[in-house]
C-alpha cells in the first residue's frame, strides 16, 4: 500500500455516537460493498458511513436551510 492509502486508513473510522440504521440496497451494491470490507479490512458499517458522509457534503441541496447549523447546536448541547 502506498502513503496516501495508509494516511487515509484513519478516514474511515467512526467517532461519536452510532445508531443501527435498516436500509435497502441493490444486491450489487452489497456484493461490492463485501468485497470492499474483506480488501480493506474496513467494516461495512466504516466503508458505509464515509460513503454516506461524502454524498451529504456533495448534497447539501438535499437538505433545508440551516439544517447543519442545527445540528451543531444539538451537538454541542449533548457535550
Amino acid at each position: 500500500m502506498g502513503y496516501r492509502s495508509i494516511a487515509m486508513r484513519d478516514d474511515y473510522k467512526m467517532q461519536g455516537k452510532t445508531v443501527k440504521l435498516s436500509i435497502e440496497v441493490e444486491e450489487s451494491v452489497a456484493a461490492t460493498l463485501a468485497e470492499m470490507e474483506k480488501f480493506s479490512k474496513h467494516t461495512q458499517s466504516e466503508l458505509a458511513n464515509t460513503a454516506l458522509k461524502r454524498f451529504i457534503a456533495h448534497h447539501k441541496d438535499f437538505l433545508p436551510s440551516g439544517f447543519n447549523a442545527k445540528v451543531r447546536a444539538e451537538a454541542q448541547r449533548e457535550r
